[in-house]
């Protein structure tokens, strides 16, 4: 695997965690972000006084194009489809003929609601003469996925190096585990874990090609992990670490149904205040892929 293909599938996890991470503004400012660097002609638009925004959320002067975000902590069909409806009217009688198209943009993992989709099609039917259309995830991320990495880089982080995955030591994992045992749980009943089979586990969760590409160098990082937790004296300090981990997989799955999302979630937690440190994204990689082996994490 190349530097260039290990950064694009880095990439691709992290835009799914700062996808689970951002809502209302903070997913629109992410939308800027990428179309600014994607679209020279793109112009992000803040509200100014009683008038507001004027229904949008950026223009792209070349296409003549009006962008609507929609991402709130709770995607509420009633509510969006109100939305819809409302932004579109209203950015129509604000930019008048300035406005060709018409994008409503949305960061949910699931579905968009009958009612949303009938709003759009309504509104398709009763404008012919404007383009319209919805951008979900997968659009944003096909538009991510056409940038330089730097450009990548410059909103989703440095992609780690791979030939920093075997000189991974006990020195960083001591530094993120000691950050990670540091809370109290107590010890399962279970004194002895059975090992599943690693790739048989990623197809069973739906992981997809992205973190399996993290996974298999992070292997042997994994075992220096076994190593490490097998030489403390306290024989809970796994079981605890463990536990943590299990508190924050099931805090995920409560509010995402995107593996990807909870796994580089759980790489982001483990890596705590050294996320913008390369060096300790392998221990973080092969952290997370021990306990993932032990089947503390994801499904067995």
């Amino acid at each position: 695997m190349t530097g260039e293909e290990l950064a694009l599938k880095f990439h691709k996890l992290k835009f799914e965690v700062e996808l689970y991470k951002r809502s209302g503004k903070s997913f629109q400012d992410f939308f800027e972000q990428i179309m600014q660097l994607s679209d020279s002609s793109f112009l992000p638009v803040k509200p100014m006084g009683s008038e507001g925004d004027w229904k949008s959320d950026g223009y792209s002067v070349s296409s003549n194009t009006i962008y609507q975000c929609y991402a709130p902590e709770e995607l509420t069909a009633t509510r969006a489809a109100k939305k819809v409806k409302e932004d579109f009217q209203g950015a129509k009688e604000r930019w008048k003929e300035k406005m060709r198209q018409w994008v409503f943009v949305w960061s949910s993992d699931k579905a968009l609601p009958p009612q949303v989709v009938a709003a759009i099609v309504e509104l398709k039917q009763t404008n012919p003469d404007i383009a319209i259309d919805d951008m979900d995830r997968a659009d944003l991320w096909k538009i991510v996925q056409s940038l330089s990495t730097s450009d990548r880089e410059s909103i989703l982080g440095m992609a780690p190096n791979l030939n920093d995955a075997p000189n991974t030591s006990a020195i960083e994992i001591q530094v993120l585990m000691k950050h990670l045992g540091s809370r109290n749980f107590a010890p399962s009943d279970s004194a002895e874990f059975d090992l599943t089979a690693i790739v048989e586990k990623l197809k069973r969760n739906a992981l997809s090609d992205a973190v399996t590409a993290f996974v298999r160098p992070a292997m042997p990082v994994a075992n220096v992990v076994k190593e490490y937790v097998s030489s403390m004296p306290d024989p809970e300090f796994s079981e605890a670490i463990g536990a943590d981990l299990a508190e924050k997989y099931n805090e995920l799955t409560a509010s995402t149904s995107d593996p990807d999302a909870i796994f580089g979630n759980l790489v982001e937690y483990v890596l705590g205040s050294h996320h913008l440190e390369p060096k300790f994204f392998w221990a973080a990689a092969g952290i997370v892929t021990h306990y993932f082996e032990l089947c503390d994490i994801f499904e067995h």
